[in-house]
């Protein structure tokens, strides 16, 4: 596997996928004799865009069937402004999946060791390919091919209606699922909701992180529920791709270099890396040198799991940064400097201007005053030539378009990060 699988798929997609084949004849990089690292690295990076334009004629292959009992559609959810459509063949699908799973012991045993494959998902509804956003539809509805159920949840997660809690907490006792894949901060949410009626239990033998960055008050609201009986998870993944990494057993994300090849662009930082991703073996829509967007921190140390894949810290999307003169300050940047203050349920930081960042809070019951001084001070030290750091409490905090629920955002999609 590795580079030489890499250099294999990139040769494959120029064969077989039209996009390829035009954007290496264009680049002077037509394969010529065996595929070797030389000729990788120079092969053009690829983006969202390139995918978005040319679906479906000029990036799945042709002589593939699209019959919908083997391939997989999915939709992203919008982040960056438009939704995006993949496909997959369902088999290469759950190979990545069982592949990475295989990272965490707990889960394994609870999620591919079950003879219980009922999912339930909770998420922004946009994450999802069935009508999930109003109260009016029945768990009939919303149950997928694959046996998931997708959860009601409103667009802006944290004006979903008690009505409609309700209806998440019945229906997950009534389906009885194996094990729950969720927002962490819709999963949070629901935690919180479940403490104001008394709930200390909802079925699910395993739980997996996914869809966004997990915050560290979104860490206590679902810690409050699930304890340490229940396994708990992060995974990284993407609608492209489905699942690249998982949390181990030590808290520490491995990559799944199996199914992937991983590279990690250089920033201003040496430290923070974009992360780069070619598929392996996906004859029916390969990506090659795929610029994800994503910002991840490479940890050298070894970790006592034994997983042979790389380590990374994922410090969330380059469109979640805030900018603090040229420097970047990247959304775990953030959540590092203010999640940890016990107080805080949700935030959410905004960059208003070059020189002014606004941070809104919805809290505890506590200091509200103490509260917001606190992080104003953690703010300035993260953001130090910033003219105003404001922090409000307030009582609701807006989800994206997408649907999702960024904890920070602002124009620094550029720039040396802070460390």
């Amino acid at each position: 596997m590795g580079l030489a699988a890499a250099c294999e798929e990139a040769a494959y997609a120029y064969e077989h996928i039209p996009f390829f084949r035009e954007l290496f004849d264009r680049s002077e990089l037509r394969p010529a004799g065996p595929p070797d690292e030389r000729w990788f690295r120079r092969l053009p990076f690829t983006v969202k865009a390139d995918y978005r334009r040319g679906f479906p004629a000029q990036v799945v292959n042709p002589d593939e069937s699209l019959n919908p009992d083997l391939v997989f559609t999915s939709r992203s959810s919008g982040t960056t402004g438009e939704r995006l459509i993949t496909v997959v063949h369902r088999d290469v699908l759950a190979e990545r999946m069982l592949s990475t799973v295989a990272m965490n012991d707990g889960i394994r045993r609870n999620v591919v060791g079950s003879h219980n494959k009922r999912v339930a998902r909770l998420a922004a509804p946009n994450c999802s390919d069935v009508e999930c956003a109003t109260p009016f539809t029945t768990m009939n509805d919303r149950v997928l091919p694959d046996g998931t159920l997708v959860l009601p949840v409103a667009h802006d997660v944290l004006a979903t209606p008690p009505s409609m809690v309700d209806q998440i907490i019945e229906e997950l006792e009534a389906y009885q699922p194996a094990w729950l894949y969720m927002d962490p901060t819709h999963l949070a949410f629901l935690c919180e909701a479940l403490a104001e009626r008394g709930i200390t239990h909802i079925p699910g033998a395993a739980v997996i992180l996914t869809y966004s960055m997990c915050a560290r008050p979104a860490m206590r609201a679902i810690g409050s529920v699930f304890g340490d009986d229940v396994p708990v998870a992060e995974v990284l993944s993407m609608s492209e791709f489905g699942w690249l990494g998982m949390e181990c057993g030590y808290g520490a994300r491995h990559l799944n270099t199996e199914c992937f090849y991983f590279e990690f662009l250089p920033t201003a930082d040496d430290e923070i890396r974009e992360l780069v991703v070619t598929s392996l073996g996906d004859v029916l829509s390969p990506h090659i040198r795929y610029r994800t967007g994503d910002l991840v921190e490479v940890v050298a140390d070894a970790c006592p799991c034994g997983s042979p894949g790389p380590v990374v810290v994922h410090h969330g999307r380059t469109s979640a940064c805030v900018r603090d003169g040229s420097a970047r300050v990247t959304a775990r940047m953030v959540d590092q400097a203010i999640g940890e203050i016990e107080e805080i349920r949700f935030y959410r930081v905004d960059q208003l201007s070059e020189q002014a960042v606004r941070c809104r809070l919805m809290l505890h019951d506590c200091d509200h005053a103490k509260v917001t001084r606190l992080v104003e001070e953690r703010l300035r030290e993260v953001l130090p030539t910033a003219g105003e750091v404001r922090a409000s409490v307030v009582t609701h905090i807006e989800a994206e378009r997408s649907g999702k629920f960024a904890y920070c955002g602002g124009p620094a999609g550029k720039g040396e990060t802070r460390r």
